[in-house]
C-alpha cells in the first residue's frame, strides 16, 4: 500500500513539474540598430526571453534595478541569447553597453512589477529614466 501511495505521489510531482515546463513561454526581443523591439514586455513567472539579431550588441541587466532575489544575466557580445526561466516577479531593466548612450535598453516585467517603486525612488537618469517611465506606462 505504501508503494502505491509513493508511486501516486511521484506521478503527481512529475506531472506538476511537466505541466509548468510545458506552460512556460519564450518571448523574443529583436535588436534593431540601436533599439530593442519590443522595449517593454510583460511575461509570466517561469517564462524566458530570447534576443535575436544581436550582431554588435550585448544584453545585460542593470543590477541596481533588479527585483530582490532575482539573478541577472550578461549575454556574450554579438550572440543571440536566452535567459533562464525568470521566476522572481518584478521589473528587470537591461541595456546594451555599446549603445547605452543612444538609450538602447529595455524592461521585462515578470508578473507583478514589485520593484518599480524602488526603481523610481532611486531617481534614474537619462535612458534609465525613460525605461522606468515606459515600464510604469505599460502597467496602466
Amino acid at each position: 500500500m505504501n508503494y502505491v501511495k509513493s508511486l501516486i505521489g511521484a506521478i503527481l510531482v512529475a506531472s506538476t513539474l511537466f505541466a509548468t515546463t510545458v506552460m512556460a513561454a519564450n518571448h523574443v526581443v529583436s535588436a534593431q540598430v540601436t533599439a530593442f523591439d519590443p522595449m517593454v514586455i510583460k511575461i509570466a513567472p517561469g517564462d524566458t526571453v530570447s534576443w535575436e539579431n544581436m550582431n554588435g550588441h550585448i544584453s545585460h541587466t542593470i543590477d541596481e534595478y533588479l527585483p530582490a532575489g532575482a539573478t541577472g544575466w550578461n549575454s556574450p557580445m554579438g550572440e543571440n541569447f536566452q535567459t533562464p526561466p525568470l521566476t522572481v516577479e518584478g521589473a528587470y531593466f537591461y541595456k546594451c553597453d555599446p549603445h547605452w548612450g543612444t538609450g538602447m535598453g529595455g524592461v521585462i516585467i515578470v508578473g507583478t512589477p514589485t520593484n518599480l517603486d524602488d526603481v523610481g525612488a532611486k531617481e534614474p537618469k537619462g535612458a534609465a529614466k525613460r525605461l522606468y517611465k515606459k515600464a510604469v506606462k505599460a502597467m496602466k
